[in-house]
């Protein structure tokens, strides 16, 4: 068993040096605007991997994702203008001011994990799409609360924050690809070990593995603590990236985004969020947009990408629920099956079998 998880995670890690050694060297092959959008590409993937660790993995639908981001955000924006909170019950935390990026970043993710273990120990019990209605109206709630304190928060415009990811476009994007990578390889650790064995089993039957012994309210909430904390590392990173803090990180068409990203690369394969965070993201930004206001809105087409991503999702849902990364994976089952069954052998008649 031991033996075999090992040899698991050494070819994750061999693909993890194979994504690393694609990516580090693209800022010296390409200009700043694409290193930019790339840099943005690997924290969106941060956001891909985080959600199919409790849907993919568990079984639970959440829909309540951004709630993350958005805390995970707000949390290390304000620790660097920590000045946005004097006057409030929060002034203690200016004090605070002056802390590297970094630790706030951290502090951002760190703030999201607490929230993500009182609202997973209150709703995780519930059965079936309950627990994702409840988390679906939490973004609402949380954008509203950016309107309401809108001095500390900055309403619908958000604030600046004058502490960057780094001084350069390459700096970000390697601080961006760093913690894709350092994710990446603790999620695929947690993901190849016991913990995440036990995670398909609750997902595939919950009424087994409560047989069984496990826990299932215990390992869900594990997952989901593991999954807000890297939204919020994320969310946090993408304010000091873009270096402006505002309520499109609790935006649903965010999560939408997500979704259709770890549908279309599969779900529960840590490699399928990748490569599907990858897609999306490169065909929104890249692809979609110039045909959109180039080819489609000239043609008097009333479509524009939102819509064309989400008919996507519905397709790919329908027609791969299993992404693109399980139909890859089924291909070398298949050859292998089909030349190792040996010999044909003949039929028997039917006159001889029924004697």
């Amino acid at each position: 068993m031991r033996k075999a998880w090992l040899r698991n995670y050494i070819g994750n890690l061999v693909g993890v040096a194979v994504l690393a050694a694609v990516f580090a060297p693209l800022p010296f092959m390409v200009d700043e605007a694409l290193s930019y959008v790339l840099g943005m590409a690997f924290l969106f993937v941060l956001l891909a991997i985080s959600w199919d660790l409790v849907t993919g993995y568990t079984g639970v639908v959440n829909l309540g994702l951004t709630v993350f981001v958005g805390l995970g955000g707000y949390a290390s924006g304000l620790l660097q203008e920590a000045g946005r909170l004097k006057g409030t019950e929060l002034a203690f935390i200016s004090e605070l001011s002056g802390l590297p990026v970094y630790a706030t970043i951290l502090i951002g993710g760190l703030v999201a994990a607490a929230v993500g273990l009182a609202i997973g120990v209150a709703t995780l019990r519930l059965k079936g799409w309950y627990f994702a209605l409840v988390t679906a109206i939490l973004p609402l709630v949380f954008v509203q609360t950016t309107y309401v304190w809108k001095d500390v928060f900055g309403g619908e415009e958000g604030f600046v924050v004058h502490a960057p990811l780094g001084t350069t476009v390459v700096e970000k994007y390697y601080a961006a690809l760093a913690m894709l990578l350092l994710c990446l390889v603790c999620v695929l650790a947690v993901t190849a070990s016991r913990v995440g064995m036990r995670w398909k089993a609750v997902r595939d039957d919950e009424v087994l593995a409560e047989a069984l012994g496990f826990s299932t309210t215990r390992y869900r909430v594990a997952a989901f603590v593991l999954s807000s904390f890297i939204a919020g590392v994320a969310g946090a990173a993408t304010v000091h990236y873009r270096l402006v803090a505002n309520n499109d990180l609790y935006d649903v068409p965010l999560l939408l985004l997500v979704i259709l990203a770890v549908v279309v690369g599969g779900a529960g394969t840590v490699w399928g969020p990748v490569a599907g965070g990858f897609i999306v993201f490169s065909v929104k930004n890249w692809w979609l947009k110039p045909l959109v206001y180039g080819y489609i809105w000239p043609a008097g087409i009333p479509l524009n990408d939102d819509m064309i991503l989400y008919a996507a999702l519905v397709a790919i849902a329908i027609l791969r629920p299993h992404g693109l990364w399980g139909s890859l994976v089924k291909i070398p089952k298949a050859f292998s099956h089909r030349f190792n069954r040996g010999p044909l052998q003949p039929k028997m008649p039917l006159s001889r079998a029924g004697r």
